[in-house]
């Protein structure tokens, strides 16, 4: 089932300009797998939705997708027994939000004019919710009906990874889907390591921002799941492809602005306002000079729901790389991961009918 092999000489089939970086240098968990030597075909099973309709992916991997294709806002979502998807409704927002912030910079409109306005003014009645929800809904439903009409043999493809990606110029606004495996979540012990600087614009998904990472991502030891952003000033704000959050005093820490916030960080942050968690939250990046108070950590994104981290990596003021490690898991990182995975089902919402 799938695809057939796609071509990686058509990137304009999306109306992009092909970026000159190695189609097997991504190392990325939410929206790509870890390939390693050279460029192959991909051979898992994925469908492909452009402006509506079924298409041939155009690019050789999976990780070229937002890797070589043409900028845009993107999202990753994962699907809920094969026919929901999990926050949905936040995923429209984000994407709303995200197309705004870039179209008033004037990024993804082609020219690099950095002016903005004239793709805003072109655009902007389908950057409202009721006018892109639909849309949305029936690029994901056709992607996922057709792929698990395609791959139910395979136990592994019950459960999709969708990323959307929406790109635009001064004259058209594309939609397109790219569905494949989710995988399986991680396993303990999560290693993650601290580097890298917090990204330049935190509350716009872009896709420029998975190009600009691949070297910290390149960097990364095989056996870290995650690297953690950090300031000069040793403030931890959040993962590449993550939420990061540690536990002090019996308080979840983590960054309140400066990051990207996660669809699995608002279920978690809205249960504790609530009060369907009796959790303390404390809205400031988590410091690596206070570590040693620190009774535990977790990471969370769409694919890893919320995961917790058995062992730090960074380097100290000396340069010497240095490691905390938490054995055994602390009991309230194991609580809100139990919490997260009993809920995450309740938070979605269904696209594909029976």
């Amino acid at each position: 089932g799938g695809l057939a092999k796609a071509t990686a000489t058509r990137p304009e089939a999306l109306g992009g300009s092909r970026v000159a970086y190695s189609s097997s240098a991504m190392a990325e968990e939410d929206e790509a797998e870890i390939y390693e030597g050279e460029a192959v075909e991909d051979k898992r099973p994925l469908v492909f939705v452009h402006n509506g309709a079924r298409a041939p992916f155009p690019y050789e991997t999976a990780e070229d997708f937002l890797l070589m294709g043409k900028r845009g806002a993107y999202t990753t979502a994962r699907s809920v027994d094969g026919r929901a998807v999990f926050e949905f409704e936040a995923h429209v927002e984000r994407l709303i939000k995200s197309v705004r912030l870039m179209m008033e910079a004037g990024d993804g409109d082609g020219d690099g004019d950095g002016k903005g306005g004239a793709c805003l003014r072109k655009h902007g009645a389908l950057l409202s919710y009721e006018a892109l929800r639909p849309k949305l809904m029936d690029s994901i439903g056709k992607g996922m009906k057709q792929f698990s009409e395609e791959n139910s043999e395979l136990a592994s493809a019950r459960e999709m990874k969708i990323t959307l990606l929406l790109t635009w110029d001064r004259e058209s606004f594309d939609i397109s889907t790219l569905i494949v495996p989710l995988g399986e979540r991680p396993q303990q012990p999560v290693k993650v390591q601290v580097g890298g600087k917090p990204r330049k614009n935190a509350l716009a998904k872009d896709s420029e921002w998975t190009r600009e990472r691949r070297a910290l991502e390149l960097a990364r030891p095989a056996d870290c799941n995650e690297v953690i952003l950090s300031d000069e000033s040793g403030r931890l704000f959040e993962g590449l492809q993550t939420n990061f959050y540690a536990v002090v005093d019996g308080r979840v820490q983590t960054a309140g602005e400066g990051i990207l916030e996660g669809t699995v960080r608002k279920m978690l942050l809205d249960a504790c306002d609530k009060g369907s968690l009796e959790v303390e939250l404390d809205l400031q990046p988590p410091s690596l000079h206070e570590m040693d108070k620190w009774q535990g950590a977790f990471i969370s994104s769409t694919s890893r729901l919320l995961l917790p981290v058995s062992e730090i990596i960074y380097t100290d003021a000396s340069g010497q790389e240095q490691k905390k490690t938490f054995a055994p898991l602390d009991p309230l990182v194991q609580k809100l991961e139990s919490f997260i995975l009993d809920k995450y089902r309740e938070e979605s919402t269904v696209i594909v009918s029976c």
